[in-house]
């Protein structure tokens, strides 16, 4: 395998104040990204189809062609953030997230379920896929993995905190009320956004990775970036292999993800555990997931974003397979460990390996063409559900088909060169 950029890097976590500050405010963006369009689901789902008497099945299946909108998103907010910045992307794009996500607590049908499911992929990919991991390559262009590895800390709280955080809000004004609940602590992180963050650190008169630089080359940092053309163009990214394997690779991690993830809950109550029961062990996961993302960033600097991601892989599938075995107290305690460690992995490495094909001035082109076919592959995640449940005897024959796409996701992440790409 070859050695990547970041292989070997400091692993101290000296990222200075301001670093720090970004850090934590993308892990909001994580947090609220994986609640709104991953985790949630686990009751958001159920809750609106009892709460208004739809078929639950009909509004899950829904949720593929809604993220498909995931990909619009994508496509629109690279342009936009080459254009305007991803302090101002994220901020708009939480704001109009916080709208979107109250609005289901408006509509009443499977139409509407889709159409808001619809905005809100479109806005999350936004701030978060977009805006937080555009940001974080201009801060941290060289320990962006140890990085990352913090910041998608978000993603683990939101599995330990976003469903009960849910089922409090039910409880306190409905379903409906939950929906309104989450939209304002959504739009107060839009508030935050644009108020705190800085597109890169010389604007707040820091240094890339926190390193030492004089005034001077930071004001020649600050016009360097602004005359900057990328060479990459859209035609030159789709024609190169290693940005096809990368995709596939990353595509498949997250497909793998989000299949694992969004059907915790409902997988272990299938499997005879109560749901206060099922709704802890997420929980558990969760918890687990935060040591698994940091260890998962710890890798990533000192071993390289490559030889971790394979391993990565091979451990997302010994989670797969724990979830197809028959249903006992072993196979599920077993399969939460498995997957609660690795649930912090991809958010790390998919944007730290574009960080290391990519410089940080042709990050935010490179990664908005990836996300689009990343977020493809990740689409269908939710019709092989569907239909594994349906036609293959339920959840083991659902993830005997992600079993066997997380090994085309392993080969191919094998096969990738893990350096710097020339245009």
């Amino acid at each position: 395998m070859a050695n990547n950029m970041s292989a070997g890097r400091s692993t101290k976590n000296d990222f200075g104040s301001k670093g720090w500050l970004m850090i934590v405010i993308s892990g909001l963006c994580y947090f609220f990204f994986a609640g709104m369009i991953n985790d949630g689901l686990n009751v958001i789902v159920a809750n609106f189809s009892a709460e208004h008497g739809v078929d639950y099945n009909a509004c899950l299946a829904s949720a593929t062609p809604a993220a498909w909108f995931g990909v619009i998103g994508v496509a629109f907010w690279t342009v936009v953030v080459q254009k305007i910045g991803s302090r101002k992307v994220g901020a708009i794009s939480l704001l109009l997230g916080a709208v979107s996500y109250a609005l289901y607590g408006v509509v009443s049908t499977v139409t509407g379920f889709f159409v808001v499911t619809a905005l809100v992929n479109f806005m999350a990919y936004g701030f978060c896929n977009t805006a937080a991991q555009v940001m974080i390559a201009h801060w941290f262009p060289t320990r962006k993995g140890l990085a990352l590895g913090w910041a998608t800390m978000g993603s683990n709280l939101s599995s330990a905190v976003f469903v009960p955080m849910l089922m409090v809000l039910v409880g306190m004004g409905g379903v409906n009320g939950s929906f309104f609940g989450v939209g304002v602590l959504v739009l107060i992180t839009a508030v935050i956004y644009g108020l705190l963050v800085r597109d890169t650190p010389e604007e707040y008169g820091c240094t890339p990775d926190n390193g030492a630089l004089t005034e001077e080359e930071i004001q020649a940092n600050l016009k360097e970036i602004a005359e900057y053309k990328s060479p990459w163009t859209v035609g030159k990214l789709l024609t190169n292999k290693q940005v096809w394997l990368t995709n596939i690779a990353f595509g498949v991690y997250i497909l793998v993800t989000v299949s694992l993830v969004s059907q915790l809950i409902p997988r272990l109550t299938a499997g005879g555990w109560t749901q206060g029961k099922a709704t802890g062990m997420m929980t558990v996961a969760a918890v687990l997931g935060l040591l698994g993302s940091y260890v998962t960033g710890w890798m990533d600097q000192k071993i390289g974003t490559k030889r971790t991601s394979v391993i990565y892989g091979i451990w997302y599938l010994a989670a797969v397979l724990s979830c197809c075995l028959p249903a006992s107290d072993f196979a599920m305690y077993l399969s939460v460990f498995l997957i609660g460690i690795g649930i912090g992995g991809i958010g790390n490495l998919f944007p730290s390996m574009v960080g290391n094909l990519f410089n940080r001035h042709d990050f935010a082109r490179a990664l908005g063409v990836m996300n689009v076919v990343t977020l493809i592959l990740r689409s269908f995640a939710f019709s092989i559900l569907a239909f594994g449940l349906e036609n293959l005897g339920g959840y083991s024959g659902a993830y005997a088909i992600v079993a066997v796409i997380n090994v085309v996701g392993i080969i191919c992440c094998c096969l990738i060169k893990d350096e710097p790409l020339k245009a």
